[in-house]
């Protein structure tokens, strides 16, 4: 019997699992592949992906990689370090290519250049709201959201003088990203599609 059952209430109800509270320390102890992050201290599991987003996660990945200067690297699923208790693994992200240690897995935001993450259930509030917030007060320069459903697109933001994002377009099929500031990344929306 899983754990999950055996918290179902009679009714058939579940009752959700504690939070499990770490210190940073304990955190930075627990295996690098395993898919939770950190936020204010408490340990989140991570939404499996779905193969929708997988696909789109790749294709876009693939685009970057051809994309990239070579001052640049785009990875998938590093943590960024935005606090000692606040760590988040975007889906995609493009990092200073100084910054790599092939070795590690984990970066200052300072080194970030673009963090994106692909919309999937069970992740739309973290990815519009909760997510670009703390990516811009971490200063990382572009955010960018891929809404894969209903209709597929590509939201761009750019870190503003205010310190908030400020959109800088939303690209569907048909069209390419273009984004001031990362004239590489001209991305056609169409080669992330599934």
């Amino acid at each position: 019997m899983t754990k999950l059952s055996q918290k179902l209430t009679r009714d058939g109800t579940a009752t959700p699992p504690a939070a499990v509270t770490v210190t940073p320390d304990e955190y930075d102890t627990l295996p690098p592949d395993s898919r939770i992050e950190l936020l204010d201290g408490v340990l989140r599991p991570m939404t499996p992906p779905t193969a929708r987003h997988q696909i789109v996660m790749m294709k876009l990945l693939a685009a970057l990689l051809r994309r990239c200067p070579p001052a640049l690297a785009a990875l998938h699923e590093q943590e960024i370090r935005l606090a000692d208790d606040l760590r988040r693994n975007p889906d995609v992200l493009v990092v200073r290519a100084g910054a790599v240690n092939l070795d590690w897995f984990s970066f200052p935001p300072r080194e970030v250049v673009l963090a994106v993450e692909i919309v999937s259930p069970g992740t739309q509030t973290a990815d519009r709201k909760h997510k670009p917030v703390e990516y811009a007060d971490a200063g990382i320069p572009f955010y960018w959201r891929v809404e894969p459903t209903p209709v597929f697109a590509v939201h761009t933001f750019h870190l503003a003088e205010t310190d908030a994002y400020e959109s800088t377009g939303v690209f569907g099929e048909g069209e390419f990203i273009t984004v001031p500031g990362l004239d590489w990344a001209a991305i056609p929306v169409a080669d992330l599609t599934p």
